[in-house]
């Protein structure tokens, strides 16, 4: 049985809708459900053991959008989290956090599956809020630099 299918039922069995895509050879599927209010994917590659890994999606601000900085702040966050990877997607205007979770039987993955997802969305909340911090800080910064200059 295909690794992906089983996942699917675990996660179906946790209350969860799942739609699952799997490519035509039938060795990789990508898992879809929702849970905690976020989109969750969830990558398997049916070797032996199986490979995964978990991640979601983040919408960044249109105000909040400026490349360099939210690259340096992702990088920031990966640091301090360790084993996660952010990647800015849509021209900026979202990044991807992903927690590679290595290879290993299924009943070890399932065994903290729901923590892994924390972990992915934990550190995607703390990339987000980094961002809006940084971005804040600069508009305030400008707002003070403008007055002064302007001498008011």
């Amino acid at each position: 049985m295909f690794v992906g299918e089983e996942l699917a039922r675990f996660i179906q069995s946790e209350g969860h809708r799942v739609e699952m895509v799997a490519d035509e050879s039938g060795d990789r599927a990508e898992l879809i459900f929702r849970a905690r209010g976020y989109i969750f994917s969830v990558n398997v590659h049916d070797e032996n053991p199986p490979h995964f890994d978990v991640a979601t999606a983040y919408e960044i601000p249109p105000w909040a959008r400026e490349r360099a900085q939210n690259a340096t702040a992702l990088q920031d966050v990966a640091n301090d989290v360790g084993g996660v990877r952010f990647a800015l997607a849509a021209n900026g205007k979202t990044f991807v956090v992903t927690l590679d979770c290595g290879s290993r039987p299924l009943q070890a993955f399932q065994s903290d599956f729901w923590s892994s997802v924390a972990r992915v969305r934990d550190a995607g909340v703390s990339a987000l809020e980094r961002i809006l911090d940084r971005s804040e800080s600069r508009a305030a910064a400008n707002k003070f630099i403008t007055s002064l200059t302007r001498g008011e």
